[in-house]
């Protein structure tokens, strides 16, 4: 008790400049946590700027790209951009959303790091995850338009957004088929949407239903319809975290969702990382898939700790206050206590405010 009393006296002897220390320390750290919110990110129109690069790269027939999806800032996919890189075919790249785990700053930031360190012009969709809790403004700011179209070497290409996981909404739609009729003069049109139409993997007549694509069937019915009446040459998505090829009623649609984020199944033939390389040209299109493999045993563990980390980081700045009200608290009775111990010794060691006198000698004797 004599020790914690001594600490108590220490920390009185000092309690102003702990107590200015302890504002200063929670002002930079309030001020970290809100004002760094109010520099933007850098990044901006980056569609854009990757639109012009493919045009000044492919003139015409024949050109080849790359298609892969749903990252998620999994360091895996750091292996799939090294095989990008050292793919001697491609001209660009089409990334079809789910870049990141939420839509914050620092995981956008820890995309972005990934996705400059790509070497070819690459175009970026927005996913569910990249526009969760619609928080839209930072794919918006970072990549401009959410869906758009262009024309390359007589391929048309229709970049489009269902992140919402519904649909496409009035005004896309209408956006959608104007833009189909006029690629019809084109030799290919190509369309990109990150929420499949169909699952694959669902078959009614087994019950079996994974739902993982367009929630609406009546608008996936309707959409296909218009990709049939327009004749798409393929029609790409991802959301599905593995490789899927089929063909309904003449549309051929590739599904490729292994750009680093968990898999899911454990069928070989699905479930792998992978890119899909898309070579278009006088004879036709080509797609063949790239599998992209695991280097080490420890690729797992990196994912994951790198997830966990985005999560502190990200989770740490959102409850900020009540972190700092948190430590509020705990300081307070901390000051409190040592208080109570301080004068709780002061009392002990207080002369007594009486003197002993003998017996039968007391007042009035």
């Amino acid at each position: 008790m004599k020790k914690v009393g001594n600490i108590a006296a220490a920390y009185f002897r000092r309690r102003t400049w702990l107590r200015l220390a302890l504002i200063i320390v929670t002002l930079c750290l309030g001020g970290y946590f809100e004002i760094s919110d109010f520099f933007p990110i850098k990044a901006h129109d980056l569609n854009y700027h990757a639109m012009q690069e493919i045009q000044k790269r492919a003139h015409g027939l024949p050109f080849c790209f790359a298609f892969l999806g749903d990252n998620k800032n999994s360091p895996i996919f750091n292996t799939l951009v090294k095989r990008l890189n050292h793919d001697p075919k491609l001209d660009f790249a089409i990334l079809a959303g789910d870049t990141v785990l939420y839509p914050t700053r620092e995981t956008y930031e820890s995309f972005l790091t990934q996705l400059n360190s790509i070497q070819i012009p690459t175009l970026v969709l927005p996913g569910n995850h990249d526009v969760a809790f619609e928080d839209m403004d930072f794919y918006y700011k970072i990549f401009g338009r959410f869906y758009y179209a262009f024309e390359l070497g007589g391929a048309k290409f229709i970049l489009l957004d269902d992140s919402n996981e519904t649909g496409l909404g009035d005004q896309q739609t209408a956006w959608l088929e104007r833009q189909l009729k006029d690629g019809l003069h084109d030799r290919y049109r190509f369309v990109f949407m990150h929420v499949p139409l169909w699952d694959p993997r669902d078959d009614n007549r087994a019950g079996i239903r994974y739902a993982h694509s367009l929630r609406d069937a009546d608008t996936a019915r309707q959409l296909e319809d218009l990709f049939v009446k327009y004749k798409i040459s393929v029609l790409f998505c991802s959301h599905i975290h593995a490789f899927y090829e089929t063909t309904q009623r003449g549309l051929k649609t590739i599904i490729s969702g292994g750009a680093g984020a968990e898999l899911v199944g454990s069928d070989p033939k699905h479930t792998f990382y992978h890119y899909v390389r898309v070579t278009v040209s006088d004879q036709g299109v080509h797609t063949e898939v790239v599998p992209v493999g695991h280097k080490t045993p420890f690729e797992g563990i990196k994912k994951y700790l790198n997830i966990a980390g985005l999560y502190v980081r990200t989770l740490g700045k959102i409850y900020a206050g009540q972190i700092l009200l948190a430590l509020f608290i705990l300081v307070l009775a901390t000051d409190g206590l040592l208080e109570f111990l301080y004068h709780k010794k002061q009392q002990r060691m207080r002369p007594a405010d009486f003197t002993a006198r003998p017996a039968g000698k007391g007042p009035g004797a």
